[in-house]
């Protein structure tokens, strides 16, 4: 089956089902067997296209400790410019949006707090006083977005902020809790979109029912959060054969879709037996999501997914995007929306074959362009982050 697999990839390459790929491109400059980069982040927003710039966001080791960097690429550019580091301490979960004309903001957790900064040049925003980590961006309707899971007590909660240009820096201001009450349990990973109304939804990961359940909640201009509600249509109970609290769910993302839409997609076990599958959910404008969607296909029906994510573009495009192991060794996964259900999965030429292809992030552009960012290891030469732009057949 894997000799057939790679035969027909082989044969479909660069043009494969619904995408036409460019060739990839290898983003970082230092690899090697002891240096291991991360693409991990809430709602894994590692790559961000600005104006005619592609921007790459990660985390690695090589200097002997966790440090976040950033790449770029100019369209009249080859390959990836050298990257530059932004952190000064301990870094963990780089994410990055784009604002036009080759400018970015990245965000990301640095000595137990999170950090945004404007991108080139820009000064750095700590914005929290109080503890806080997996950070996350959105932007939309003229504005950007932070959320980030803060201390406040026993257990983190989820905090979401507009962030505004002032001069070369970024201020924080409306900030607020999702929920003013104090958290019962762990908040955690947030997602955020921002629809083209300028509405924002948040979900995140939860556990005030003892089993993990994303979250999810909505909020107009100039009003609170509306009380939130389970983005999953499982209902509260234990697990089937009564193995633990309740099925389990995590790594919400979102994405905007269409004029006034949001998408969801997440890892969810109600199979328990196959472990984790992809699911997602839409709301087509009216702030509440409807039944929940199996995104594999039957072929991926045997084993764990894993990094799901989902993006979505103003003229209603969704693409779905995860990886797993079905061919023996772990690829990088897609699937269309067409509409009803989700198509075929389509595996992501220059993300599968032998080796470990994994931990996809991606980006859908103004002009349509599907743009993927994910981890190819080798064990004696080092993990290379890799990069590859498709344009839809």
């Amino acid at each position: 089956m894997r000799a057939a697999a790679l035969l027909l990839a082989v044969l479909a390459w660069p043009a494969h089902a619904a995408w036409e790929w460019q060739a990839p491109l290898t983003v970082n400059t230092v690899h090697g067997a002891a240096v291991f980069p991360h693409l991990e982040s809430a709602n894994r927003r590692g790559v961000a296209v600005s104006g005619d710039t592609v921007g790459v966001v990660w985390e690695d080791n090589r200097d002997g400790s966790p440090q976040c960097y950033l790449a770029v690429k100019p369209a009249a550019a080859a390959t990836f410019l050298p990257e530059i580091r932004l952190s000064q301490a301990d870094c963990y979960e780089p994410v990055l949006v784009a604002l036009g004309a080759g400018h970015f903001v990245a965000a990301w957790e640095e000595g137990g707090k999170a950090h945004a900064q404007l991108l080139p040049g820009g000064a750095t925003l700590s914005l929290s006083d109080a503890a806080s980590a997996q950070v996350t961006l959105a932007a939309g309707a003229g504005k950007v977005y932070a959320a980030w899971a803060e201390q406040a007590g026993r257990f983190h909660r989820i905090v979401v902020a507009e962030l505004a240009l002032q001069g070369d820096a970024l201020i924080a201001r409306e900030t607020q809790p999702v929920e003013t009450s104090a958290p019962t349990d762990e908040q955690g990973w947030p997602a955020l979109a921002v629809a083209g109304d300028g509405s924002v939804t948040v979900a995140w990961e939860d556990r005030r029912d003892r089993h993990t359940v994303p979250m999810v909640s909505h909020r107009s201009d100039g009003q609170g959060f509306a009380p939130p509600v389970r983005l999953t249509d499982i209902t509260r109970g234990s697990a089937p054969g009564g193995l633990g609290a309740g099925t389990g769910a995590m790594r919400p993302t979102l994405t905007a879709w269409g004029p006034h839409g949001t998408a969801a997609a997440w890892l969810d076990k109600r199979d328990f037996l196959s472990g984790y599958d992809v699911y997602a959910a839409f709301d087509p404008g009216t702030r509440r999501f409807g039944k929940n969607i199996r995104v594999q296909d039957s072929f991926g029906d045997s084993m764990a997914q894993w990094h799901a994510l989902i993006v979505g573009d103003a003229g209603g495009n969704v693409v779905a995007l995860w990886d797993d192991a079905r061919d023996g060794t772990p690829d990088v996964w897609l699937s269309d929306w067409a509409g009803e259900a989700f198509g075929d999965d389509v595996a992501v030429p220059a993300a599968a074959g032998p080796g470990a292809q994994s931990d996809p992030v991606a980006t859908l552009d103004a002009a349509g362009f599907l743009h993927v960012v994910w981890l190819d290891r080798d064990d004696t030469a080092g993990t290379r982050i890799r990069y590859a732009r498709a344009e839809r057949r």
